[in-house]
């Protein structure tokens, strides 16, 4: 039997924060409850960490584009409304609405004149003219006496205002998260290897079932890779999960004592060319012989 997802209690929402960035984070919201899933499942699916969904969740930090992007793809839930609604948050959060929203042509108020509306040259500065002139050649006649002195001069100025100005820009320079995955596996390759540690960020559930003793599973495919696995989150240590195809080596994993209820258990993955044929074991433990089985 499929638990109904249930909606979590969330926090209220920063009150500084943007009418279009609360929008985003409410849709985020309705697709995370929609999914049944927990921060743990989320970050397993997504190769996000939970801190950083909690954080985008509750308003915390502005989420990036492709973690939307990977959200909608987890739900199966089609992605232009909340694309739509992360752009116009976006625009808001780098403070760049007043760009987006005015047409090509126009100047903000602020400028105070219309395009149409040429402005008059003002007079020319020529009280600064005497005093600039003078300066100038008085620095001309120090050059031409001392050259050494003043290109040294000229360079300790330099240094002076170029090393801050280089210690500014390193210290601010945004360093984005590490973020690289493993490349793409297909079919054969894909067997054997952790789901939670490749790239194949388009799975979905072909079938889910819960075990007598309450343990729920749910099998799994990706089919951009064209492989499966079976997971669970344990209720107990012990048991046994396993997967097996026609053709393939079945691939199975045992609960342990460091699993927790807090992480998911999955199996190896398996190569799935006919996923209507994959299989899906279970075995509750040791002291409990017997197995239950289910497939798509």
């Amino acid at each position: 039997m499929v638990k109904e997802p249930k909606a979590t209690r969330w926090r209220a929402l920063p009150p500084a924060l943007p009418e279009a960035c609360a929008s985003l984070v409410v849709g985020l919201r309705e697709l995370k409850d929609r999914s049944g899933l927990t921060l743990a499942e989320l970050a397993d699916l997504t190769a996000l960490s939970k801190s950083s969904w909690e954080r985008y969740l509750n308003g915390k930090q502005f989420p990036p584009r492709h973690a939307v992007e990977a959200l909608c793809l987890v739900v199966r839930s089609p992605d232009a409304g909340l694309v739509d609604r992360w752009t116009r948050a976006e625009a808001v959060w780098s403070e760049r609405e007043q760009d987006v929203a005015l047409p090509r042509g126009v100047l903000p108020a602020s400028t105070g004149h219309t395009p149409d509306e040429p402005q008059a040259p003002g007079p020319a500065p020529r009280r600064w003219v005497r005093p600039v002139r003078g300066f100038l050649l008085t620095a001309s006649e120090r050059i031409t006496k001392r050259p050494f002195v003043t290109a040294l001069g000229v360079s300790l100025a330099s240094a002076a205002m170029i090393v801050p100005a280089a210690l500014y820009h390193v210290s601010h320079q945004t360093v984005p998260e590490p973020h690289a995955l493993p490349p793409i596996c297909r079919l054969k390759s894909c067997a054997g290897r952790d789901p939670r540690t490749t790239a194949c960020e388009d799975p979905e559930t072909l079938a889910s079932h819960t075990a007598a003793d309450g343990t729920r599973l749910d099998l799994r495919l990706s089919p951009g890779c064209q492989a499966g696995w079976l997971r669970t989150r344990p209720t107990h240590t012990g048991f046994r999960i396993e997967i097996s195809a026609p053709g393939e080596r079945p691939r199975s994993t045992t609960a342990n004592r460091s699993s927790s209820a807090e992480s998911l258990v999955t199996t190896p993955m398996i190569a799935a060319p006919h996923p209507s044929r994959l299989r899906a074991c279970y075995y509750p433990s040791a002291d409990q012989p017997g197995r239950e089985c289910f497939g798509p």
